[in-house]
């Protein structure tokens, strides 16, 4: 017996929502090759846009908590790659910005890398309309929740 009949609403969010993770896991393993987890380059990646970013900011950006951001960024600070910075004008507040090594290493390893993670694990699969759907339903789910914002997703 079928307590939950699937309309096609939550199989389509259930298919996401699975496949996300899965190209998820699969880029991570290619980040993982190269020496950088999926969520630091993500970091450096969101961190580079923006120059500068106040720590929760990016603990928005990423979807993690303000302790889970402060590990990531310690972690990143121990690797050379990310320098915490407080202005003197207003010490509530942390900004996480790039050393040169991280820009070095963003340019020259991890951005590369997760290029290829992501046409390796999710373009190669679409079609040039689905990822064009897919750009469009998205903007649509963030703007629905208040979560568009075009400078965050520039390239």
């Amino acid at each position: 017996m079928d307590r939950y009949p699937a309309s096609d609403a939550l199989l389509a969010w259930l298919y996401v929502q699975q496949g996300v993770d899965a190209v998820r896991v699969a880029m991570g393993a290619r980040m993982e090759a190269v020496g950088c987890s999926l969520p630091e380059h993500e970091a450096l990646y969101r961190i580079d846009m923006n120059g500068r970013l106040p720590m929760s900011e990016l603990a928005e950006l990423l979807a993690v908590t303000p302790s889970g951001v402060t590990r990531l960024v310690e972690r990143l600070v121990a690797r050379g790659w990310v320098r915490r910075y407080q202005p003197p004008e207003n010490r509530r507040v942390v900004f996480a910005e790039l050393t040169q090594e991280g820009v070095a290493v963003l340019e020259g390893i991890t951005g590369p890398a997760y290029r290829a993670a992501v046409e390796e694990g999710f373009t190669t699969v679409l079609t040039d309309r689905d990822v064009a759907d897919l750009r469009r339903v998205g903007r649509k789910l963030l703007e629905a929740h208040g979560k568009w914002d075009a400078r965050r997703f520039a390239t």
